[in-house]
């Protein structure tokens, strides 16, 4: 998520400083290479933080889940190591080095055994290493289950999901996960009663930045190709999705007190 001005500036960058398969010790030493520039204005441009990939996607059963895809395989986490248990001790270091750091850590990690490992590290980082309002969050979220959500938002994490990718995938999702865990993919209603703070973006490319169609997936849960309700009582009100793109979204780039909401001297998000 990136707000703007009206020149088109970028606000908020965030860095990536090693690609997928890394280890921990090249993420720190990516990490400790890099000089973020500064800008004459931070509401025009500023380093926030650092992405750490944490597995791949459903379509592609490269996703960490839990329970077994259709016709077989859970996924893993993407990160350097020979077994899962490597994996997840890489990953968490990866996480513990930029909290540390004092980067804020965005997560893009979308199968529900790899939430559940990203939750935890992030929870143990900021419990560890104690750091003022970091606002670290997780991206995409697909199957993130209610107990994590809780977890998160108790901890000051948030969670920002993707609903344009929602309604363009849901028609194909069930051949790969089944009917009921296709319909609870990205579980807003679950995330709005958990009280996380939750933002919405498109992950453009992946998906045209049209932030109505984004609404309209919130509301309704209809699919792109069939118009299939996918997860009806996973929708939520226009109000609570409006504050995704607007004031929550703010939050998550440090600039709730800018912009994001429709006053006077604000910029738009």
């Amino acid at each position: 998520m990136a707000a703007t001005d009206d020149l088109g500036i970028r606000v908020s960058v965030l860095l990536l400083p090693c690609g997928i398969s890394c280890t921990a010790d090249e993420f720190a030493t990516n990490l400790a290479s890099i000089e973020p520039p500064i800008g004459p204005d931070p509401r025009k441009f500023r380093v926030l933080g650092v992405k750490v990939f944490a597995d791949g996607i459903p379509s592609s059963k490269t996703s960490w889940m839990h329970e077994e895809y259709v016709g077989g395989g859970c996924g893993s986490l993407c990160v350097g190591g020979e077994t899962d248990e490597s994996r997840v001790e890489q990953m968490t270091e990866m996480i513990r080095r930029g909290h540390i750091e004092g980067y804020q850590v965005g997560v893009p990690v979308t199968g529900d055994r790899a939430i559940d490992t990203v939750a935890s590290a992030l929870i143990a980082a900021q419990r560890d290493h104690p750091r003022s309002d970091p606002r670290h969050y997780l991206i995409h979220g697909d199957f993130i289950t209610r107990q994590t959500l809780d977890r998160l938002a108790e901890a000051g994490i948030g969670v920002n999901m993707n609903p344009t990718i929602k309604w363009t995938i849901a028609d194909l999702e069930p051949e790969f996960v089944g009917v009921e865990r296709a319909a609870y993919e990205f579980p807003y209603r679950s995330a709005v009663d958990s009280g996380v703070r939750l933002m919405s973006s498109s992950d453009a490319p992946v998906t045209m930045p049209n932030w109505r169609q984004g609404l309209s997936t919130m509301l309704l849960c209809e699919s792109k190709a069939s118009q299939t309700v996918s997860g009806p009582d996973q929708t939520i009100s226009l109000e609570q999705a409006l504050r995704n793109y607007t004031i929550d979204a703010a939050w998550q780039d440090f600039a709730e007190d800018w912009m994001g909401s429709i006053e006077v001297a604000r910029l738009p998000i």
